[in-house]
């Protein structure tokens, strides 16, 4: 039975050496365009639809793909839109995922070739997250000075679009790179704009990774307390995450600091926190680096066998992943280890791949040096082809000599002019500034004036109606009383009109709801009945004399239906005011009550509707009665205000 299986797995295995060579074979005949078209759309959406997902290994493996079938065609040829779009954002995939697999160079051109299309199509947010993402490959490669400013173009247009995600990945990257550079003052500044950022988007990754990045700045700077305080903050927000790399960031940082300030056994509690998450990423790099610093950590505990051990996987898996700083920094390491053991063999042995490895960049610090000689060369070689002509350029300089100090002389003439004008401005302002404050005294004065005087027309009226008041209780006659009591409540609805301009800024307008307000409250006090009042009006600026009229009106509306309206049925009186704008000079005010109702003969008698009819007529207004379903008594008249 073994041996049947072990023919059919044999079998098996050649049938799919052969169908993936077949499979080949049709990759390398170039397919015609319509087809490499359709084969960037699916496999951009595939790219899309796994990015959606988060499937990293899936986002990879279509992303070479993708790469691929770019370099199978002369994208120049590209005539749609929206595939040149995808081939950029294959690139664009491909970029970051070389970048995170630690293959730098490749990274920066496929950047490069995605940002150029994203310009040309005019994409430009897009265009402003591939120049970030080529800014931090180009800090990866030593391009500093172009990366810082890929950083801050990108940056530029993320407060165009106010996207604050990428205005965190913005400040971010460049505080970063000034930390490098040591300039902590510039570093700290932008590392503190994306702080605040990313606290008010609530982004926790992004919050932790900022966190810890000011936390390593203050540790070189030799600020242990607050170094540590950021370090213990991330680490409380890292338990928010679900991104094990954010974790690994944080930990890892975290047991460094542990064993930089020599407390070593807080140090491996996060160390083999360290390790747990870098099991689950299966992160290469993220190792290479935990295995440096546990090599690091074992020669401080004393441990060397232990130190040497993990010293040697460090270096065998920074040589298989290209990652020189960790290699190198291991070789230090164990250097200090076997000087301390005195193992003077493998002591020499790593001193000599010390030494190639510094004779190596010291080979590529000669290819620049190189290169700066054949610039020179050329710098040369030029200066001797110019020779000939510096009698020319010394006469041109000379002119241009005296023509600058011609200008010289004429900006600083106009500097002269500037000056003495703005003296004469601030001169000006200063006067201009003295009167407005003349102005303003009297305009206080004339205001408190103006108020004094409604306040006393206010009293004298209050005067009056007491007065007649007063001399109406001693009227044998009810009915010349009760005459007596409506002139009083018409005095009295024109003294509220100067009490309301007494209480308020405002001089020339009058707002038409708090006045009713307080009319109905003042007639309400009047009646014996209690009336239940509901006001429904617009805030409306009237004119003093408007107000009076309307208060006249509605006085007389009122007091008509506190006398006649309501008898000893009516269980539930109610009045109800309306007044809204109608057009733009034309307003409706609507008098409705639920009374016995319109009773005609009373009206056309009446002096107070004589009185009505006379204020309307002045205002080109028209009266009108009507009633509605629970509403027996319905006058409503328009009127207009110039």
């Amino acid at each position: 039975m073994q041996r049947i299986t072990g023919k059919v797995k044999y079998w098996f295995l050649w049938i799919m050496i052969l169908n993936s060579f077949s499979l080949a074979a049709n990759d390398d005949v170039l397919p015609s365009l319509e087809v490499d078209n359709q084969q960037f759309r699916d496999v951009y959406e595939k790219l899309l639809y796994f990015d959606s997902i988060e499937g990293i290994d899936s986002i990879n493996h279509y992303a070479e793909i993708g790469h691929s079938f770019y370099h199978r065609i002369n994208s120049d040829t590209i005539q749609s839109r929206e595939v040149r779009l995808a081939v950029a954002g294959i690139l664009y995939y491909y970029g970051n995922s070389t970048l995170h697999g630690n293959d730098p160079i490749k990274s920066v051109k496929a950047f490069e070739k995605s940002s150029a299309i994203y310009k040309a199509e005019n994409e430009m947010h897009k265009y402003a997250d591939a120049i970030l993402d080529l800014a931090v490959a180009y800090s990866r490669v030593g391009k500093e000075p172009l990366s810082m400013q890929l950083l801050h173009d990108a940056t530029s247009l993320y407060v165009d679009f106010k996207d604050s995600a990428g205005l965190t990945s913005g400040y971010r990257s460049i505080g970063i790179l000034y930390n490098r550079q040591k300039d902590y003052e510039r570093a700290n500044e932008y590392l503190m704009k994306a702080l605040a950022l990313s606290r008010d988007s609530d982004n926790v990754d992004a919050t932790v990774y900022l966190l810890v990045s000011i936390a390593t700045m203050n540790k070189r700077q030799g600020k242990l307390d607050e170094a540590l305080e950021l370090f213990l903050e991330a680490l409380s927000l890292s338990e928010f995450t679900h991104d094990d790399l954010t974790r690994i960031n944080v930990y890892s940082n975290l047991a460094q600091f542990y064993k930089n300030t020599g407390e070593l056994d807080k140090a491996k509690v996060y160390f083999d926190r360290t390790a747990e998450m870098i099991e689950k990423t299966d992160s290469d790099y993220d190792r290479s680096y935990l295995w440096l610093n546990l090599t690091d950590y074992y020669f401080l505990k004393g441990e060397y066998q232990t130190s040497i051990a993990y010293g040697q996987k460090a270096l065998d898996l920074s040589r298989k992943i290209k990652n020189r700083r960790a290699e190198y920094v291991t070789l230090n390491i164990l250097l200090k280890v076997y000087e301390e053991i005195n193992d003077t063999e493998n002591l020499a042995f790593h001193q000599e791949k010390v030494i190639d490895f510094l004779n190596e960049h010291k080979e590529q610090l000669n290819d620049q040096l190189n290169e700066l000689e054949t610039v020179r060369y050329k710098l040369d070689k030029q200066s001797l082809i110019a020779e000939n002509e510096q009698i020319k350029l010394e006469l041109k300089t000379a002119e241009e000599g005296e023509r600058r100090s011609y200008i010289y002389m004429l900006l600083a003439g106009l500097f002269i002019l500037l000056l003495i004008f703005a003296l004469i401005i601030v001169f000006r302002l200063r006067t201009v500034r003295k009167h407005n404050k003349i102005i303003t005294k009297q305009s206080e004065e004339r205001k408190l004036l103006l108020q004094e005087v409604h306040h006393r027309v206010k009293n004298n009226f209050q005067i009056v109606s007491s007065m007649l008041r007063l001399q109406s209780h001693g009227f044998e006659n009810e009915v010349l009383r009760q005459n007596f009591e409506e002139a009083v409540n018409r005095i009295n609805a024109m003294a509220i009109v100067h009490d309301v301009i007494y209480r308020q800024e405002k001089f020339k307008d009058i707002d038409a709801k708090n006045y009713l307000e307080r009319l109905v409250e003042n007639l309400n006090k009047t009646g014996t009945t209690p009336i239940k009042i509901a006001i429904d009006s617009e805030k409306i600026p009237f004119k003093v004399e408007t107000l009076i009229n309307l208060g006249i009106a509605l006085n007389e509306l009122i007091t008509n239906s506190f006398k006649h309206a309501f008898t000893e049925d009516i269980t539930d009186p109610k009045i109800k005011i309306s007044l809204h704008r109608v057009e733009q000079n034309f307003f409706e005010l609507v008098y409705r009550d639920n009374g016995v109702g319109f009773i005609k003969e009373y009206y056309e008698t009446s002096f107070g509707m004589e009185l009505i009819e006379t204020i309307i007529s002045n205002y080109d207004g028209i009266l009108k009665h009507n009633s509605e379903k629970d509403w027996n008594t319905v006058i409503s008249f328009t009127f207009k205000e110039e």
